[in-house]
Order: C-alpha cells, then structure tokens, then sequence
C-alpha cells in the first residue's frame, strides 16, 4: 500500500453536492409530493442509502490516510468528531420535540416517544423500531417523530465496528485488505437479499444488511488513495453521468413494492459510486454538483434531516395522513429555515474545538443526554403521565358507559333484553325482521329496533365466535375453538329455525373468520346452513357485514380530537383494515353470496365516504371501542338499513 499525499484528502465539493441530491429525496419522499396525480419521489427512500456510501468513503479515507502518513489511528479523535458532529443537533431536536410530544401524543404513544429518544441517545433506533413493530413506509410510521433515527443507529453501529476492523485489517493483513473488504460486502449484499425474502421488515433495519453499501464507500476510498483514478475526458464525462441517471431512475421508479436493501439496490449504489469514483469539476456532473445551491443544501442536509421528519410527523399527527399542498410547502420551507440556522448556531459551532473545547463539550453533553435519559425514563414510568387528560379520559369513558348500558350487558356479549330494546313478533305484523349475529349482530338489530319501523327479533349466537361460517366439525378440528364446540352447536340449530311470520333473515357478524378456513369449507358450512334455513323460511336472506374497524380505543381517539383537532383524514391512520382492502372485502363478499340468492349489505358504504370512514358525527363518538357500535351510530347507519331493506322487501 503506498503512501497518501496529504493533498488528495482536500475538500470535495461535489460530496456536499452528492448530500443535497440525498437529502432532496428523503424530505420529497416523506412531504409524499404529488405532481399531476403521480408522486414521482416514491424512490426517495434511497436518500438514505446515498448517505450510506458517502458515510462510508469519509470516513475509511480518514482511517486509511491517518494510518499511511502516521503509522497509528486516534480512536479518540475519530470518535470526538463524530460525536460533534451527531450528537448537538440530535438532542436540539429532542429538547424541541418535548412540548410538542407533550402536547399532541396520547399516554401510550407518549411511552413510545419516550423510549424512542432513549434508542436514538444510544444509537439503537434501528433496532427499537423494527421490535415496536414499525413498517417503514406504512401511513403509520409517519406518526413516529423520531422514526428516522434508524439510519443514525446503523451508522454508529457501523463506526463502532468498522474502524476496529479497518486498523486490524491494516497492521495485519495490508496485502489483503482490499480482497477482505470486498469479500466482507458481498458477504453483506448475499444477507440483504436473503433477509428480505425471509424477512424483509427485518432486513431493513438490520446493520449488517447495510454493511455493504457503507462498505462500497470504503472501497471507493481505498482506490483513490492507492490507484490511479481516470483520468480520460472521454471516460470522466460519460462515467459521473451513468451514475447520475442510474440515482435519478432509483428515486423516480422505485416504491415501496422494491425489494429493499437487496440486489436491486445496486443499481442507485452503483449510481453513487460512479459519481463519487469519477466526477470532478471538470464534468457535467461534477459541476452541477460543486454549485453553490447544491453544496448549501448538502451543507445542513444532517440539520435537514433531522428537522424535516420531525416537523412532518408531527403535523401529520395534528392534521391526518393527507396534507394539504399549502401545509406541505410551509413543512419545506421551515425545514430549510430551521436546518440554516441549525447549521449556523448548532452544527457549525460545536465542531470547532476553538470555540468548544473538548472538555466543555463532554460535560455539556453528557449533561443534557443524562438530564434527556432521565426524564424519558421517569415518563415512562409514569405511563406517559396519563393525567395529562383526565378530565378528558374521564368523561370519554363515561360517555362510552352510557352507551353501552343502553342494549349491552356487563360482558358486552349478549342482549340486554332487560332494556325491553327488541319487540316481539304478533302474527299480524308483516314488516317482521329475524337478526342472527354475534355481538356485531346486536348492533344491527338495535339500529333497526330503536330508529326505524321494522319488528325485530334478534337470535344471539354466543358472543364473537359462533356464526354462519362455523360448522361444528371445523370448530372441533380447530383447538383454538373446540371450548365452543358444544355452545356453537346448539346456536347453530336454533339459527336454522325461523320465527312465524318473519319477512328477512338478517344475519349479520364480523368479517374476520372467513379468512380462517379454505374457500371450499367456507363454502360448504354456508350452503348446509342456508340450505337448512330454507326449509322453513322462503323470504328474503341478507347478510350485512363491512365496517370500518379501529387499531385504538375510542376513548383514546375522542382524546385526541379534543387535544390535537383530529380531523375524519387524520383518523383513518387508526383505521385497521385500510379504506382500499375494505371495498376489496366488500366486493368479495357480494360475489360471494349473490350465487346462493342471499342478498349482501356492507355498512362501509354507510360509514364511509370519499375515501374516509367516519369515527364521529355531529361530536358524536359512533363506535363504542374498536369495532362495535355506539347508541349514535347504530342511529347513524339505521337510516341507510332502512333504505336498503325497504328496496328489497318492496314495502
């Protein structure tokens, strides 16, 4: 290995130039820009990957020049400097962060913040989110302010192992170092996409499946600092500008469905690469990036990063997923205000050692990171000081209480027919309607017994379990059932025989075990059923299923409204099944019962509209917890029962 020039570790512009293009493709990805209906930054994500390569070369021609001209490598030193540089603005964005978390986040998901900001502090960010079970990408993950802290905890895992790798490497194998290098990325690039078939949410956050990407920053390092670079005009304006469009393809066609870290991340890496191997000055792309505009932009891209997720997060969490493009523009340009004089205040002034010493800066940070780890603990000690809203939490509860006592009883399983709720059929009633359900069921017969002119007579079938899918032999072949076996059996011949003088069998339940069994037990329990149930009944069937269900308790939810104005956009981020796969479902089952006669009704249609299901109306929670309804919004979709029954019984 020859010995560095000094000379060639002078400053490159195009690097900073490099960051802006990094950066400009994260915040677009996250502020989720759509341009004449497309979103064409759905591969910004690979932001975060060009700053991985950069990552990687800076440092590794700082290792690598340190030990060619003195023979030895500072840890000290290189950990000092990359502490100035993490560190200041990291815990500025927490100081930030705290009222607004304060204000804004639930007791629960104020824990969450507050074991997050403890996983950024000791560079575990990665790891913490993949085990809170965070997609990256997900609507969801864009309610985690510090969720993109991840990449900082691979990073720092990356320059805790490597320098030691990289010095062992050079004392003792020189000769080698770059085949270990290269065999120890391939190694790495082999992992990612074996990871990401077999777990790919974990492949994401894992450090090693990274590794290579920093990895070919550092080969790109080595071959500067020991081989001759191109230096053929010809070649030095063609190669920068494959690199280019090989990055520019990678954020304007990659999504989401990209497998990712995998092989297909070579194409925007070996992008990065071209560009950091063989642009100068002198070329197209060089040149674009050594501009002012650029290195400016790559200047406080780290403020930029930290600032802009933060600012998005929270405002997504305040206004709903969907933002509004005068609310998007505003986020951007407070990104780039805060991240200027970040850089100026923060950035620029803990680095230097002649306006902080290293004394000064230990004790000041080590303060505030103690005095930060501590108050995160305490507040997850005192669950998120949950006190915050008991006036709130209290009266959301009570409500709820109400509620319920209206046709629940304590179990929430049965009927409360105490309450006198459901008439009885007479013989010369004709407008005469039989509900079958679980406790789904309830609330339909409730809505139709209290708000509209229907005689109802509801048959419960023991709670969430037993219902017209279930037949008795799937329940005893299923261990998780068999305790209903006996209860689902008796229920299931009291379902086959219908009430006098009943005009529709309504049979209404949850959605969710039909994806328990294979189409064609589905399939055959429902035909033996509806095949029994007409032997005594030649009226009209209707199966009504479909609704919007919740990942929250409401009583969280109704918190949350009075705290931080949820607006209907913002509550579809608790919905569970999303908008888009509940008309998918809805479809399924009209597809499903229309072969047999059986009419189908889906209370999506009543409780969603334009995209948006609906968890209050008028200030009024309309569901009870996370799937069943309230006495208002059993009122609520009544209207629309009434309507779709009416049609179909022709009165």
């Amino acid at each position: 290995m020859k010995q560095v020039n000094s000379s060639k570790l002078s400053y490159r512009a195009e690097i900073d130039g490099l960051r802006a293009i990094a950066i400009i493709s994260v915040i677009l990805y996250h502020a989720q820009m759509v341009l004449f209906g497309m979103d064409w930054f759905e591969g910004g994500f690979i932001g975060v990957d060009i700053f991985f390569v950069i990552s990687g070369y800076l440092i590794t021609r700082i290792i690598l020049s340190e030990l060619q001209t003195k023979g030895s490598f500072s840890f000290l030193n290189f950990y000092e400097r990359r502490a100035r540089r993490i560190l200041p603005m990291l815990l500025v964005v927490i100081f930030v962060s705290i009222p607004y978390a304060w204000q804004r986040l639930l007791p629960s998901d104020f824990v969450e913040y507050a074991e997050s900001i403890v996983a950024a502090l000791f560079f575990g960010s990665n790891f913490f989110f993949y085990f809170s079970t965070t997609e990256y990408g997900a609507d969801s993950a864009l309610l985690k302010p510090f969720l993109h802290t991840w990449s900082l905890g691979v990073e720092e895992q990356f320059y805790l192992v490597f320098p030691v790798l990289a010095v062992l490497a050079f004392k003792f194998f020189r000769a080698h170092f770059l085949t270990i290098l290269v065999t120890l990325s391939l190694m790495s690039l082999l992992f990612a996409e074996l990871m990401d078939i077999r777990n790919s949410d974990l492949n994401f956050y894992l450090p090693f499946s990274r590794f290579w990407e920093l990895a070919v920053g550092s080969v790109l390092a080595y071959r500067e600092l020991n081989y001759k670079v191109l230096d053929d005009g010809f070649g030095k304006r063609i190669v920068p500008m494959l690199g280019f469009l090989l990055v520019a393809y990678s954020i304007l066609f990659f999504d989401q469905k990209t497998p990712h870290p995998s092989f297909h991340t070579l194409i925007p890496i070996l992008g990065v690469a071209l560009i950091i191997g063989f642009a100068s000055k002198d070329d197209l792309v060089g040149k674009l990036l050594s501009s002012k505009p650029f290195v400016w932009i790559g200047l406080i891209s780290y403020s930029a990063y930290l600032w802009h997720f933060l600012l998005f997060s929270f405002t997504h969490i305040k206004h709903g997923i969907v933002l509004s493009s005068k609310k998007t523009f505003v986020l951007l340009g407070l990104t780039f205000l805060y991240s200027i004089i970040s850089y100026f205040l923060v950035e620029r002034r803990f680095r230097s050692k002649n306006k902080i010493s290293t004394k000064s800066f230990v004790y000041i940070t080590f303060m505030i990171s103690i005095s930060v780890i501590l108050l995160a603990s305490y507040s997850i000690y005192q669950n998120g000081f949950s006190d915050r809203f008991f006036v709130l939490s209290d009266k959301a509860k009570t409500d709820m209480l109400y509620y319920r006592k209206e046709y629940w009883d304590d179990y929430g399983y049965f009927f409360n027919k105490e309450k006198n709720v459901l008439k009885s059929f007479s013989s010369v009633e004709d407008d005469n309607i039989y509900v079958i359900g679980n406790s789904w069921g309830h609330d339909i017969a409730v809505s139709l017994a209290k708000f509209t002119n229907f005689n109802v007579q509801f048959e419960s079938m023991s709670g969430h379990v037993c219902n017209e899918f279930t037949l008795p032999k799937m329940m005893a072949n299923d261990r998780s059932y068999s305790k209903w076996f006996d209860i689902c059996s008796a229920n299931l011949n009291r379902f086959r025989t219908v009430p006098k003088n009943t005009d529709i069998v309504i049979i209404a339940d949850n959605i969710f075990q039909i994806d328990q069994y294979s189409d064609s037990e589905v399939l055959l329990a429902f035909k033996d059923n509806l095949a029994a149930l007409r032997k005594n009944f030649d009226g009209k069937v209707v199966v009504v299923k479909g609704r919007p269900t919740w990942n929250k308790r409401p009583y969280e939810l109704i918190i949350r409204k009075n705290v931080s104005s949820l607006s209907p956009s913002s509550a579809q981020s608790h919905l569970r099944i999303k908008y888009s796969e509940l008309i998918m479902i809805d479809q399924y089952y009209k597809n499903f019962y229309v072969q047999y006669g059986v009419n189908y009704i889906g209370l999506n249609d009543a409780l969603c509209d334009d995209k948006v299901c609906k968890l209050f109306s008028d200030q009024k929670p309309l569901f009870f917890d996370k799937f069943h309804l309230t006495l208002d919004g059993a009122e609520y979709v009544s209207e629309f029962l009434n309507n779709k029954l009416l049609s179909l019984r022709g009165f």
